[in-house]
């Protein structure tokens, strides 16, 4: 139960650390490139692609790993469903990285260009609404938990 316990805490933490770090990701980096001369657009895109990976893209990767656990072995009075749904959210978020954004990422590492940095920004769009649906179901669950716990300390008082 205690690592279950376990698992299902650190799922919520990094799904609300990833979102937030993705809207940095989304709105305070992406956007400031539009004003970035093509001399150091590239060097600046490197510095800030290798950090993204760490800061953003590995936690990601676990914070999905760990709502997958949480779905395989959900705490008692956790919505195993919404943990599912959740997961399959976050899995759009994925799809549009590996077939729109990345793409889009390794043609602007060899220079800028406004067109490319256009879709992206465009393109955003559908990230920022895969990770909205998604932190939008975990609060749900959070709630749903919270809720069901609360019932059982009713009944045990």
């Amino acid at each position: 139960m205690r690592t279950r316990q376990f698992l299902f805490v650190s799922f919520i933490i990094m799904a609300f650390y990833c979102y937030g770090a993705g809207m940095m990701d989304y709105f305070a980096i992406y956007e400031p490139w539009q004003l970035i001369n093509e001399k150091d657009f590239t060097a600046l895109h490197h510095f800030q692609g290798d950090r993204i990976v760490a800061i953003f893209v590995i936690p990601s990767a676990i914070m999905t790993l760990l709502n997958l656990a949480t779905a395989l072995f959900p705490l008692p009075g956790t919505p195993r469903k919404l943990l599912w749904l959740a997961l399959i959210a976050y899995s759009f978020d994925w799809i549009f990285s590996f077939t729109m954004q990345i793409p889009i990422q390794l043609q602007l590492g060899e220079g800028k260009d406004m067109d490319l940095l256009n879709d992206l920004l465009r393109t955003n769009w559908w990230r920022f609404a895969a990770d909205t649906v998604h932190i939008i179901i975990v609060s749900v669950i959070v709630w749903k938990y919270i809720f069901a716990q609360s019932r059982e300390v009713a009944k045990a008082l």
